[in-house]
């Protein structure tokens, strides 16, 4: 490790997001070169992990306030940090609603007005609201709901205070500036809701149906919303840029950002989802991966993102999260056609998986 003065330290972490445009990142990427990428010289913790010709490969870098460490490629067995995911939690959500689907315990055109008509009162156009128009964030709410005060601070969690009977008051007060479907508008609430209505459905709170729906089966021991004490010691200390973060909580929208989760952990997720019907998941992965709304940048599924990438002959598509919370940054990325998945866990909000996502993702003809 080396000593870096502070100020060249603060200079690194404005240049360092620009500067990652230029690298070239792909599922063919050494993970050791990923993680030094996207963590750079901010403080944090970042794992990188590749599947790639039937193998599993991961590298790790640690960083402190003033000394920057080397990414290394971590050992078998070697322990695996655990990371808040965020939004990256949508896809277990969107997953949960695939599988209910295809139990025909719900269908995609079912609304609001007819699941919530026993537990609240809403305006026709928010009634008027469907499952799909939650999952592809095509239903017109805004990101988080109206709550009496909101936190306000550099280390304040939105997500901490809302609860069950907040969102049924928001629901029910709501006006929405059109009816749906509208727009795709990026949030967290519609997904928040559909969390909300399996566990209505199923009488388990929602990261118990995570647990047992998806993690236990496919032997994800780390995916957990609550840290026990043995896997809160693996959770590294999470930072704005240069400012050490607490842990985000979660309360009612904890379906849209709570999950905490390791890299090995996420590719066994991306391998069950690449395998399809064939795999553990059975049908419902192919039903994830299915594109429900056609966006500006990419297609929406069941929450899942995707994107084609094409040349000449050559022809994939991609499909990804991102996931950030107060101190942590995600990267979940996968291509069935070609077998590969990729993972990029930092525990720095400013890391950069965006320029990695937006280089696995151009044509490869540009490439």
């Amino acid at each position: 490790m080396r000593h870096l003065p502070a100020s060249l330290l603060a200079l690194s972490a404005l240049l360092l997001p620009l500067a990652g445009h230029a690298e070239s990142a792909g599922f063919d990427s050494p993970p050791a070169s990923l993680a030094a990428q996207v963590l750079g010289e901010r403080p944090g913790t970042v794992v990188a992990g590749t599947w790639r010709d039937g193998t599993a490969r991961y590298a790790i870098q640690r960083n402190a306030p003033k000394h920057v460490g080397k990414a290394k490629a971590m050992a078998p067995g070697e322990a695996q940090p655990v990371f808040e995911i965020g939004s990256i939690s949508k896809v277990f959500t969107g997953l949960l609603l695939a599988q209910a689907v295809e139990r025909g315990d719900f269908s995609l055109d079912d609304t609001l007005g007819r699941l919530l008509a026993d537990k609240a009162t809403l305006p026709p156009p928010v009634a008027a609201i469907t499952l799909r128009q939650l999952i592809t964030h095509t239903a017109c709410l805004p990101n988080l709901p109206a709550l009496p005060a909101r936190p306000s601070g550099p280390d304040s969690n939105p997500f901490a205070r809302p609860t069950r009977a907040h969102l049924m008051v928001a629901l029910s007060t709501l006006e929405l500036a059109q009816s749906p479907p509208c727009a795709p508008h990026y949030g967290s609430l519609g997904i928040a809701l559909v969390g909300q209505l399996l566990s209505d459905r199923y009488g388990q709170p929602w990261d118990q149906l995570v647990r047992e729906r998806i993690a236990v089966p496919l032997g994800m021991k780390d995916t957990v919303q609550h840290l026990d004490a043995a896997r809160a010691k693996r959770l590294p200390q999470g930072y704005a840029g240069h400012a050490a973060r607490a842990p985000w909580e979660f309360g009612a929208l904890a379906a849209a950002g709570a999950l905490r989760s390791t890299a090995p952990d996420l590719l066994l997720f991306a391998r069950a989802l690449m395998a399809g019907r064939a795999g553990p998941l059975g049908a419902a992965a192919e039903r994830l991966r299915e594109p429900l709304s056609a966006q500006s940048e990419y297609d929406v599924g069941y929450a899942l993102r995707m994107r084609d990438q094409a040349a000449g002959g050559a022809q994939r598509r991609i499909y990804f999260h991102t996931g950030q919370t107060g101190g942590y940054r995600a990267l979940l990325a996968f291509s069935p056609a070609t077998r590969e998945a990729l993972v990029l866990l930092a525990s720095n909000d400013a890391a950069a998986v965006v320029p990695v996502l937006d280089a696995l993702t151009l044509p490869l003809a540009a490439k």
